[in-house]
């Protein structure tokens, strides 16, 4: 027997009232999508108010220590020459004024850059007469007495992260109590001869957690190694640049109608925007069929629900209730879309820098937004069906929670296969999950990027549809024979006998 639109309707506008009528009811939508603007930005402040890491290092080389610290003021200063040559020279302190000036006329920055460092390593440098010094010197000067005034530089310089901290005469007993006192991050020990093996070449540090440091001063010390080798091997430097120089296969992207492009970080974001949106339809569905969930639970355990029944019948309270709740929903995630894309067009604002990819292909490709809310009408009313029956059969929040395992296990695999299905979306994976109405609308949201075909939408939409229709059914028989019972729930052998009678009734 079909529920009477009428009474389903007054109960759908009485649950959807009681829902949004409320400040909290806002505040709580507000909520996720600060909570993904927080996870955002908090770790990029964090990032930037960590301190630097110190370290020193043990060269019992005599020589990679110090060719490793000219190397990386070397690239410290070519960073800076590109900072320079890329502001105006209205925010630039003077001699960097000078230095961008000098650049424009073709000078030879590798050089400078070279006798530059050789200048900053020379510590003598501060107590020269600034007067007839040439640019080398006045940009020295100015690095080790002023740089700190000019953040747009200092930020950017590996010294703003890792600090080499000087160690003359210090024993490594000493340099562990640092470590404890956590004075220094880690130190670095080098051996005797690292040209002829790298054995012995040791880093000590009580966070293993924290890697960055390693990573970082290793590398430098491969470079330099690596360059002795070559010299001492009496290899041409253009012949090892040529044998060391990489193959880099420039990525070509291919669009539907055949034409190529070159394909940039925002090509690749726009492929993977499939998956944030399974995400943010994953938690809506959850977060909304718990609602109902709670809700039927609530009523049958305060005895409102036969206050209800005496006025409706079962499967009008049950088709009003899905509905009110899929209407509180429906708000839920338009207000959810809304913040969504403020955030990602006020993202570079609140960050003070623009980003360096383009985060509004999360937003605005028409295909994401329709197939999003397409999928969450159809998983919405697929689980809220099962959730609703469920709901009925409990008479506290506990027995819910143990009765809905079996579906929270359910709801668990989209999750589990999203980047796999994100890596590819029309693999066997992606194939066989579409049509398992369960992971349905999780999965082909995931293809949303390389749509699977029309005859595919279809399929899946009709099956989908279906098996919606066949929950529905079976879940008004449950709620009509649970939604008075009381005491320990059925099993399943006993709930299927009473769902017989019920429909014989």
């Amino acid at each position: 027997m079909p529920p009477d639109l009428r009474s389903a309707a007054l109960v759908a506008g009485r649950e959807y009232i009681d829902n949004v009528r409320t400040r909290g009811f806002w505040l709580s939508i507000a909520l996720l999508p600060l909570l993904f603007a927080a996870a955002a930005l908090i770790p990029i402040a964090l990032t930037a108010a960590e301190d630097a890491a110190r370290y020193t290092v043990v060269d019992h080389s005599g020589w990679v220590a110090a060719a490793v610290h000219k190397r990386i003021l070397e690239a410290d200063i070519g960073t800076t020459i590109d900072i320079v040559l890329e502001a105006d020279a209205g925010v630039l302190p003077d001699p960097l004024v000078q230095l961008k000036a000098w650049l424009e006329a073709a000078g030879d920055r590798q050089a400078l850059a070279m006798q530059w460092a050789d200048l900053i390593i020379d510590s003598g440098i501060t107590n020269r007469s600034p007067e007839g010094e040439d640019l080398a010197a006045r940009l020295t000067r100015w690095w080790l007495d002023e740089r700190a005034a000019f953040p747009e530089v200092a930020d950017a310089l590996s010294s703003a992260r890792f600090v080499l901290v000087d160690a003359s005469g210090v024993d490594r007993a000493q340099l562990n109590a640092q470590l404890s006192n956590e004075r220094l991050l880690g130190y670095f020990v080098i051996p005797e001869d690292p040209v002829a093996s790298g054995r012995g070449a040791t880093y000590v540090t009580r966070k293993l957690t924290n890697p960055d440091l390693r990573r970082w001063y290793q590398g430098w010390v491969t470079e330099v190694v690596r360059d002795r080798r070559i010299r001492e091997e009496n290899i041409d430097a253009s012949v090892a640049a040529w044998i060391q120089e990489p193959i880099d296969f420039m990525s070509i992207h291919l669009d539907d109608h055949g034409a190529e492009s070159e394909a940039g970080i925002d090509d690749t974001i726009a492929q993977w925007a499939p998956v944030a949106f399974v995400y943010l339809l994953w938690i809506s569905i959850f977060a909304i069929t718990q609602m109902l969930l709670t809700n039927t639970v609530e009523e049958k355990s305060n005895k409102l629900v036969e206050v209800l029944l005496s006025a409706i019948a079962p499967i009008d309270l049950m088709a009003g209730k899905i509905l009110g709740i899929a209407a509180t929903g429906l708000t839920i995630v338009t207000t959810w879309l809304a913040l969504l894309i403020a955030l990602v067009m006020g993202l570079p604002w609140l960050l003070g820098v623009p980003l360096p990819f383009d985060l509004s292909a999360l937003v605005d490709n028409p295909v994401y937004l329709t197939s999003f809310v397409v999928y969450f009408v159809l998983g919405y009313l697929f689980y809220a069906a099962i959730l609703c029956a469920l709901g009925s059969l409990a008479n506290n929040l506990k027995e819910a929670q143990n009765l809905m395992m079996p579906v929270q296990i359910c709801l668990i695999v989209p999750l589990l296969v999203m980047v796999p299905i994100g890596r590819d979306p029309n693999g066997w994976l992606a194939i066989v999950l579409s049509w398992l109405p369960p992971f349905t609308p999780f999965v082909m949201m995931n293809r949303a990027a390389f749509p699977p075909g029309f005859m595919t939408y279809l399929g899946t939409t009709a099956l989908m549809a279906a098996s919606i229709f066949l929950a529905l059914r079976v879940a008004a028989r449950v709620f009509e024979t649970g939604i008075l019972m009381t005491g320990k729930p059925p099993r399943l052998s006993q709930l299927l006998q009473l769902v017989r009678k019920q429909r014989r009734v």
